[in-house]
């Protein structure tokens, strides 16, 4: 399936206003909504005659519920109820080795040793199917018609496969191969689900720990309650990304964004074709942070075979599965930090800098090495045994090499000079062992320099900047 599901999206917006009619009206007796309460507690504070509660959140002070349209204004000027919103419609952004893959370096990476092994990754979708070149981690279900995170719509499948797809000899790879993927049903067969059951998703995403959560869906309507659980799941220190959309221009006008990806602590993703163009159809706009593949893009199908599909949809799980090699890659940077460092290692496509179409520009994968290894200064020292020697002694040089983290850095070059009182020098080489020490000797005798002897160590290693550090010692 290669159609791309803006105009499904348009249709159900469409759906949602038409006026009369009893096969387009919604249920006029009971109306589904968000609660946001004043206050956390255990147990709902209202009680409404035929009030139906189908979710209460464990990270925020809000439940989704069931209730006649009638107790809506009393429900709203309820003392303990913060805000009240409808429960919306929420759609699916839709769309050998995908083509992204090489676009992203993901090969080098790999061969870096980065695998996004040891990294949780929520897929907060239709659902994941088994499929011979998946391995689901776990996950849950929010669907309202089925307690199974079982696909039965294709999308969550293909867009698993993208992050996570194995790396063996069958089918297709993920650009992230070894990482957990939690498969999180929020949506169903038809390719969209409520607003509640998102939210839901993402609140068990803080709940069991995930590391990125990934949202291939949106919608044009903003909700405060939705910002709320994504701005807490970014405070907790997770990666939120977000497709940007479907419904871009042609020309690339306009600031056209979805919801959640439009929010600050999201990371809205843009989609990019083989020739590094913007893909037509992908949303435009200020908020818009990376781009990624998006076009034709190869993957698991729900079936247990392989298909192509396009959108936004498909960019997302490209950058969430970058994430997921950068987080291996730099595990003691924090989630802000990652971000940055996301942006900062993209190639900058069409306007320079910034832009509404790009971002920042076309993620790229880490490698050890290389340009995208983060910069750490080598901390060295060195020091003899004593401070003074006699002529005869043999004098032992100790030098170690730590990162900015205090951590010991194993296999560094270390260079030790000593310099002699008439300015002649003597050098040995070596590299550190795993506690990130090294050891010299110099032998003296009776004809040696008597005097000051000057020791200078220099250590270092590929993605770090130098480090040096002198000390001297008397032979007497």
């Amino acid at each position: 399936m290669k159609k791309i599901c803006s105009s499904v999206l348009a249709s159900l917006l469409v759906l949602s206003t038409v006026p009369g009619g009893a096969d387009a009206a919604p249920n006029k007796e009971k109306e589904r909504v968000i609660v946001v309460f004043k206050e956390s507690a255990k147990k709902i504070p209202l009680s409404i005659d035929g009030m139906e509660v189908r979710q209460q959140y464990a990270n925020i002070p809000a439940a989704a519920l069931e209730v006649p349209k009638a107790a809506l204004n009393g429900l709203k000027n309820n003392p303990h109820v913060a805000h009240v919103e409808v429960d919306q419609t929420v759609q699916i952004e839709n769309q050998t080795q995908d083509w992204g893959i090489p676009k992203l370096k993901a090969p080098s990476s790999w061969q870096s040793g980065f695998t996004g092994k040891g990294v949780k990754v929520s897929v907060v979708d239709t659902g994941i199917s088994a499929h011979p070149d998946l391995t689901i981690a776990g996950g849950a279900s929010f669907s309202t018609v089925t307690s199974s995170y079982a696909d039965d719509n294709g999308h969550g499948t293909h867009v698993a496969g993208i992050i996570g797809a194995r790396n063996n000899s069958i089918g297709t790879v993920g650009i992230a191969h070894e990482a957990s993927i939690y498969a999180v049903k929020a949506l169903e067969a038809n390719g969209s689900g409520s607003l509640s059951s998102i939210i839901a998703g993402i609140d068990w995403s803080i709940t069991n720990d995930m590391d990125i959560i990934n949202l291939s869906l949106g919608t044009t309507s903003p909700s405060t309650t939705l910002q709320q659980v994504v701005d807490r799941a970014n405070n907790a220190g997770i990666l939120v990304v977000a497709a940007a959309g479907n419904n871009g221009r042609t020309d690339g006008s306009g600031d056209l964004v979805n919801y959640p990806a439009r929010y600050s602590s999201a990371i809205a993703v843009a989609a990019t074709d083989i020739n590094n163009n913007r893909a037509s159809f992908s949303a435009t706009g200020s908020t818009v942070e990376v781009a990624a593949p998006g076009v034709g893009i190869n993957s698991t199908l729900s079936n247990g075979g392989y298909g192509q599909m396009s959108g936004t949809s498909m960019a997302t799980p490209y950058v969430a599965g970058n994430l997921a090699l950068m987080k291996q890659a730099f595990p003691t940077l924090s989630s802000t930090q990652l971000r940055t460092k996301l942006s900062q290692d993209s190639i900058d496509l069409g306007v320079a800098g910034r832009d509404t179409w790009f971002g920042n520009g076309l993620v790229q994968a880490p490698t050890a090495g290389g340009t995208t290894q983060p910069v750490q200064a080598l901390t060295t020292t060195v020091s003899t045994s004593k401070s003074s020697y006699y002529a005869g002694e043999v004098v032992s040089i100790s030098s170690t090499v730590r990162n900015s983290n205090g951590q010991a850095v194993a296999n560094a070059d270390v260079r030790v000079t000593v310099t002699q009182p008439n300015g002649t020098t003597l050098v040995g080489t070596g590299k550190t062992n795993s506690s990130g020490a090294i050891t010299f000797t110099l032998s003296t005798n009776s004809w040696s320099q008597r005097g000051t002897y000057q020791v200078k160590s220099d250590a270092t290693l590929s993605g770090y900047t130098a480090g040096s550090a002198t000390s001297s010692f008397q032979l007497l």
